[in-house]
């Protein structure tokens, strides 16, 4: 197998009680699409019978280059890109156009996107890596079609998807491309030995991650798997986490320009701007998302319907700041004072 089996967890990473609050986010998402092609039993957003109250529809090239010029006004670069979010992003057609502008813009430091790699084909292939993208992860679900159907209800062409993936490797310029399955899709160790095979030679980094709770108040993952409830995504053992980190570094921008702190959020119960309408760097400065902060640092998480019920931070969490909320608290103080802010 050419491929490192390895996830991609960077642990030399900043020490987030020393830097909150932050001038610039870490990490953005922006979801050029959050319709999908599958619906997968382990995701709330297309397995869920539960009615969602938003459309589901592509983002305009328009609204995308607005994002990318807002966030040219940040102090600095964003360290990741993710253009992405909860649908199947190769959907949109504009998506190559959306990595070369952000390319160009220079606002980010590495681009990526997250794809079920189903609607890849050699000219798709080409713009996508000659767009500037860094690296493609693509979630395999299933080692054979009868896994597809079973798991995704979608029927594919498993060897024209491989194919596809494989002139992807054999034309990726520098371009990395990474390749997960979750453990639910592999349950034997004849299943993963057969991924190993069949992906470890067209892909850079491949990885089993381990399905998780990801989706608050999505009672349905439990009752359809059996969950490794001691062992976090990438196989970490689970620890209790109270303050989640992740929107003091991070947030999502919807397709229509709805901005949620969370890339969890998939009933839109934690949205702190609207970039259709604002700045983006006037939503990150904002009264609504500097609440947010106070309140989990504060231990009022049960204000929020959706964080008082989510599971993500002790299941994929690589920053615990739990111990410094004192520190960080005064930090925001600092940051008002010096801005003569009312928040």
């Amino acid at each position: 197998m050419k491929a490192k089996n390895e996830n991609l967890v960077n642990m030399n990473r900043s020490k987030l009680q020393d830097v909150i609050p932050l001038s610039t986010p870490y990490t953005i998402a922006i979801d050029p699409c959050n319709l999908c092609n599958f619906k997968c039993e382990f995701c709330a957003m297309h397995a869920s019978d539960e009615k969602q109250d938003f459309k589901k529809q592509n983002m305009p090239l328009d609204l995308f280059k607005k994002i990318i010029d807002d966030l040219s006004e940040f102090p600095q670069k964003l360290k990741v890109l993710r253009i992405n979010g909860q649908g199947e992003p190769l959907i949109n057609i504009h998506l190559p156009e959306m990595i070369a502008y952000a390319k160009k813009k220079n606002i980010a430091d590495f681009i990526e996107i997250i794809t079920n790699g189903s609607l890849l084909q050699p000219d798709l292939n080409r713009k996508l890596v000659q767009s500037g993208l860094h690296r493609i992860r693509i979630s395999v679900e299933a080692v054979d079609e009868e896994g597809y159907l079973d798991l995704s209800k979608a029927k594919i062409d498993f060897n024209k998807f491989r194919d596809n993936i494989r002139d992807l490797y054999e034309n990726k310029g520098k371009c990395e491309i990474y390749v997960k399955i979750v453990d639910v899709a592999v349950p034997t160790e004849e299943d993963k030995q057969k991924f190993f095979a069949l992906f470890g030679d067209i892909c850079d980094r491949i990885f089993i991650d381990n399905v998780i709770p990801l989706w608050s108040d999505f009672n349905e993952l439990e009752e359809n798997f059996q969950l490794k409830t001691q062992l976090g995504v990438h196989g970490q053992v689970v620890k209790n986490v109270n303050v989640c980190p992740f929107p003091f570094y991070s947030f999502l921008i919807n397709p229509e320009g709805q901005v949620t702190a969370c890339c969890a959020d998939w009933k839109r119960k934690l949205v702190i701007g609207d970039v259709s309408k604002e700045k983006l760097i006037n939503i990150w400065n904002g009264q609504i998302l500097n609440k947010l902060w106070i309140n989990m640092l504060e231990g009022n998480m049960k204000n929020y319907e959706m964080c008082k019920k989510c599971l993500l931070p002790s299941y994929d969490c690589n920053d615990n700041i739990d111990e410094f909320t004192d520190v960080i608290l005064k930090n925001l103080e600092l940051k008002k004072g010096e801005n003569n802010e009312v928040w």
